[in-house]
């Protein structure tokens, strides 16, 4: 197994190219500087949070507003659906296992996951009566995933006549527009998004001048 393995910092240093594989496959591995997309890499565990960070970056830098709330839409979602699938696995197993197959150290383990979401679990009260309440504190989470899942499906239908471009079609934009010659496995993100805000501004100063 690999060890000591370096990764990429922030948007500063990661190349656009890895960027967009992570993004498209969460495949961790392209943050490690020493993969090359064949050789056996492992990625270390903190790869996830790394990804993260630069992500939230990437997400700021954009500078737009929309862009920031859409992708918060996405991850309020995925947690929202995460921890409405984990909490049921979670109290139908202390519900059928415990105290007959399920051991104390097991349970607290269990309790300490459902607090992670929010769920409090009393060991000082009867067990039924904890799992019947947290189930019904389960349940009226529905509405707010509903809401919020609707909300995602109207925002990714105004997008949906917008085909997705690749990366080296984007690339070739941004040169014509900016004359800018771009390195898809050496161009940072950051300097892939500047350039993209350049070549916005430019398109805007075409059209103001009748271009």
């Amino acid at each position: 197994m690999e060890t000591n393995i370096k990764l990429y910092k922030s948007c500063k240093d990661l190349p656009i190219r890895r960027f967009d594989e992570v993004y498209k496959t969460k495949d961790f591995r392209y943050l490690c500087l020493d993969y090359d997309g064949y050789n056996d890499v492992e990625a270390p565990i903190e790869a996830e949070d790394r990804w993260k960070e630069i992500f939230d970056e990437w997400v700021s830098l954009c500078d737009d507003n929309t862009i920031t709330y859409y992708y918060q839409l996405i991850l309020e979602v995925t947690y929202l659906e995460t921890r409405f699938h984990v909490s049921k696995e979670m109290l139908w197993q202390i519900h059928t296992r415990y105290p007959q197959s399920m051991s104390e150290d097991t349970l607290d383990k269990y309790i300490a996951v459902l607090k992670l979401y929010k769920y409090k679990y009393n060991k000082n009260n009867d067990s039924l009566d904890e799992v019947n309440r947290l189930m019904k504190q389960r349940e009226a989470s529905k509405n707010k995933l509903s809401i919020k899942r609707s909300e995602l499906q109207e925002m990714q239908k105004k997008n949906e006549g917008e085909a997705p471009k690749t990366l080296e079609a984007q690339a070739i934009i941004l040169e014509h527009i900016t004359g800018i010659k771009t390195d898809l496995d050496k161009d940072s993100v950051l300097k892939w998004i500047e350039t993209g805000k350049l070549a916005t501004s430019i398109n805007e100063q075409r059209r103001r001048n009748g271009k």
